[in-house]
């Protein structure tokens, strides 16, 4: 791979310039009862070289066809034969046929349907029964991928498994690499991947939000400074020099201020750093840069940084972009694997989460991955309280909008405030719980009075909480309303201060 060469595949089924004919007809399990079984894939046809769809079963049901996992869709409430498939020339007809089940299919959860290939390559939502959702789409064949499966980036779709391959490249390369996607789709949990995988991983991994870097100390916070180099400046290492022999993540990179960017630029170029008040340094930094702006639009963001930059660009696509890993990511998160817990001995439950995931595949999910991990939470929130309810899941998926719906905050700002105590006054703590980028998080923190950052605390406020609480962190956070991690270093640099 060539620098600044990219590595965008197409995200969308269909816009490669390839034609049909080397597509293959994909059913995914979104969600089971079994959680075990979300993920599994099943191959229901393929389009052959004269543009007509040979099919591999005339049926789904129960026990036939077989998933990857080597069993049909395996829940007793779904019939033998749920569901006909039949190719006619310009795609495909399903109906449902079982009088002992239901099967619905696409947002209108019809019976029957008729779709064209290009319907096809969209996608399309079932649900068997009470409690099995599929995704079905028509797209290229993945069954010769050679990704690397130990990912962190979580995905049975192509897109997902195209990304992973892009992660190998990269991790096996020193080039910068520069990440570009929507708020929410993964950029950190790439760079970490990335990172993970690379000769540099036994170092560290150093991470800096650029958003929240403010402008008169960017310079030091970055590259370092001496002692003396400026009012009360001390020799501080910078996030360069401690990342070297290891990898630089700087997220949101479009908020750099225009005055670092050549000092970034040289950096890059020479691998040298030039520390505030003293002397160049070398430094063994690999850079890894995000943003979910359009930097070639950027007003201020220099165009020579931005080729730099990019020596290896790999593009995440949007949640809804690749519908077929909604099961998947809830699945596997950390955040959410624990909700589907024995859901086969809680049928209702299995029930409202099917219903859940269904709605799902049909919303557009401006805040990607991280607003679909909240909406979960939120909604197993509200099944504990409800456990007798049978409210559509609309009632409980927050924080979401369909494409026809006018666009509206959906956070408030008593919403913050509640969480970030919560979170103990932690910037990132706060916004994973929210589902907000930390760059969004920080504007909308200006404007709340209730909510200070460190930077709004002065020293003397320090020194009289320390005076009546005493050093102990966690009652000096609670009396500030700042995190403890905040205070602490404050106090080092109050400590160190020449009087």
């Amino acid at each position: 791979m060539q620098p600044g060469e990219k590595t965008r595949a197409p995200l969308r089924t269909g816009e490669s310039g390839e034609g049909v004919a080397s597509r293959r007809l994909r059913l995914t399990m979104i969600f089971h009862p079994d959680r075990a079984r979300i993920g599994a894939s099943l191959n229901l046809g393929v389009i052959e070289p004269s543009g007509a769809l040979r099919l591999g079963a005339a049926f789904i049901g129960r026990e036939a066809p077989l998933f990857e996992d080597g069993v049909g869709l395996g829940e007793p409430h779904v019939s033998r034969r749920a569901l006909k498939l039949k190719y006619h020339a310009r795609g495909l007809e399903l109906q449902c046929v079982s009088e002992r089940s239901y099967t619905h299919l696409g947002p209108q959860k019809t019976s029957t349907m008729s779709l064209t290939f290009k319907e096809l390559q969209r996608g399309l939502a079932l649900r068997f029964g009470h409690g099995v959702v599929c995704w079905l789409s028509l797209g290229a064949d993945t069954s010769d991928q050679s990704a690397n499966a130990h990912s962190t980036f979580v995905g049975v779709s192509p897109q997902a498994m195209h990304v992973r391959r892009l992660i190998h490249i990269a991790a096996n390369s020193d080039l910068p690499v520069l990440l570009r996607g929507e708020s929410g789709v993964g950029k950190e949990v790439v760079a970490t991947a990335i990172h993970t995988a690379s000769a540099r991983s036994a170092k560290s991994l150093v991470v800096l939000n650029m958003a929240a870097l403010p402008e008169t100390l960017a310079e030091a916070e970055l590259f370092g400074s001496a002692r003396g180099a400026f009012t009360g400046a001390e020799k501080r290492t910078g996030y360069f020099a401690e990342a070297n022999k290891g990898t630089l993540f700087l997220d949101e990179i479009g908020d750099l201020p225009v005055s670092i960017q050549p000092k970034l630029l040289r950096a890059l170029q020479t691998g040298e750093i030039q520390v505030v008040g003293g002397r160049p340094t070398s430094v063994d930094a690999r850079i890894i840069a995000a943003s979910d702006a359009n930097l070639d639009d950027t007003r201020g963001f220099k165009h020579a940084l931005l080729q730099r930059l990019s020596g290896i660009t790999i593009e995440l696509p949007a949640l809804r972009e690749r519908r077929e890993d909604v099961g998947i990511l809830l699945a596997t998160s950390e955040q959410t694997k624990g909700l589907f817990q024995d859901l086969k001995r809680s049928p209702r439950e299995a029930a409202a989460w099917a219903n859940f995931l269904y709605d799902a595949l049909h919303r557009d999910w401006p805040g990607n991955v991280r607003e679909l991990l909240l909406s979960a939470q939120r909604f197993a929130l509200s099944l504990q309280h409800n456990a007798e309810s049978r409210l559509a899941p609309r009632h409980f998926v927050l924080h979401t909008r369909n494409r026809d719906s006018t666009p509206m905050d959906p956070v408030t700002d008593a919403d913050i405030t509640t969480v970030y105590e919560q979170s103990e006054f932690e910037v990132a703590e706060t916004a994973r719980r929210l589902g907000l980028s930390r760059a969004a998080l920080y504007r909308r923190v200006a404007t709340i009075p209730a909510v200070r950052l460190a930077a709004d605390c002065s020293d003397t406020e320090i020194l009289t909480a320390v005076d009546a609480v005493g050093r102990n962190l966690q009652a000096l956070s609670r009396e500030l309303r700042i995190s403890k991690a905040a205070i602490a270093s404050r106090l080092r640099l109050i400590e160190t201060r020449p009087t």
